[in-house]
């Protein structure tokens, strides 16, 4: 039996969350910490590895918000969940660029991921000026930009829905009493519990509900940052923003949705950002939000089409023909265009707002 297998022998069912943060993070069954991920050699691909241009727009952006608070000496660059570290890399290299940028940036990286961080350390090797945080209270308070890519949506989630006019949370159990086979179990809450859930939703109007765990806990840090350290969040996901909850968790394997019980063990686990979740949980920080925009709507802003006409000039036609091809996986409505969002969260009194209008 594995880990999960082993709870639920003794427990009879286990909470979906859990469910997910075992098939995620557990050092021997964890996907996050066994398997090949990235690429399109792995299970999904993300931005940065489409182009290194989508790094090169967030430099942009940051020597932007460097300069809106005239151009400190030295700030910090805090990224959430770097993956392989290709990002990162990437928007060091392309900082360093930016004939504009004369200061210097410290890096922070957050990653939760043993395997990942073997990972990160070697791509990037080269560079000296990285630390690793498990705590992200603990870096220094030097004006501070927070960037994440796809960080919030591999979150464990709690998942409740509504049935006759009872709400239950989704859980997992054995399947007819078969140790060899899973399947979702109902619980049934109280209305004390699914209270903690109705500032973000309607719960009247609402069917089912998704709340990733330890998610105020995590905004209510980059607050903190965010106030002390005159300090900026730039994310990148997919999601939607109602009072009405979805059923968006599924798995991932091969860039195809897959049997989430069936591959548990074998798959990335993902879902839908509520982005009103963040909003009021930031507004309650007394933080403002821009956003969200699409994905394709921010890079268009930052002058993505504009670089890319530089760099043609100095290319073959082949390199010229795959930037296009990736500009257009980027930026194109029906690929990941609109699919994914940008949002920023600062200081209220902030007026930087580059990418949003």
């Amino acid at each position: 039996m594995n880990r999960i297998e082993k709870l639920i022998n003794k427990k009879k069912f286990i909470p979906l969350n859990q469910f997910i943060n075992i098939a995620l993070y557990d050092k021997k069954l964890g996907y996050y910490q066994n398997k090949k991920i990235f690429g399109r050699g792995g299970d999904f691909i993300t931005s940065p590895v489409i182009s290194s241009i989508f790094s090169e727009m967030i430099s942009v952006w940051i020597v932007s918000y460097w300069i809106y608070i005239k151009k400190p000496k030295k700030i910090n660059i805090l990224e959430l969940g770097p993956g392989n570290g290709l990002m990162i890399k990437q928007i060091m290299n392309s900082i360093k660029k930016i004939k504009t940028f004369d200061g210097e940036f410290n890096v922070y990286l957050h990653e939760k991921s043993e395997k990942l961080i073997k990972i990160q350390k070697k791509n990037l090797n080269d560079f000296k000026n990285i630390i690793w945080v498990k705590d992200i209270n603990k870096i220094n308070h030097l004006p501070t930009i927070i960037i994440a890519n796809e960080f919030f949506d591999a979150f464990p989630i709690k998942q409740f829905f509504k049935e006759k006019n009872n709400w239950y949370e989704q859980c997992i159990a054995f399947k007819n009493n078969n140790k060899k086979k899973i399947t979702y179990y109902k619980n049934k809450i109280n209305n004390i519990t699914l209270k903690k859930y109705s500032k973000f939703y309607n719960i009247n109007k609402s069917k089912i509900l998704e709340y990733p765990i330890n998610i105020e806990t995590y905004l209510n840090s980059i607050s903190r940052i965010i106030k002390k350290n005159n300090g900026i969040f730039l994310m990148f996901d997919y999601g939607y923003s109602s009072v009405l909850g979805k059923n968006t968790i599924r798995a991932i394997k091969k860039h195809r949705v897959v049997d989430l019980l069936k591959e548990y063990t074998d798959c990335d686990i993902t879902f839908d950002i509520n982005f009103n979740i963040l909003k009021i949980i930031f507004k309650r920080n007394n933080i403002q939000n821009i956003g969200p925009v699409s994905q394709n709507f921010f890079l268009q802003k930052l002058g993505i089409m504009e670089r890319a006409d530089q760099i043609i000039k100095k290319q073959d036609a082949l390199t010229i023909k795959n930037l296009i091809l990736s500009i257009n996986k980027l930026i194109n409505p029906k690929e990941m265009g609109n699919t994914f969002h940008a949002l920023a969260f600062s200081n209220k009194n902030c007026k930087f707002n580059l990418g949003f209008i």
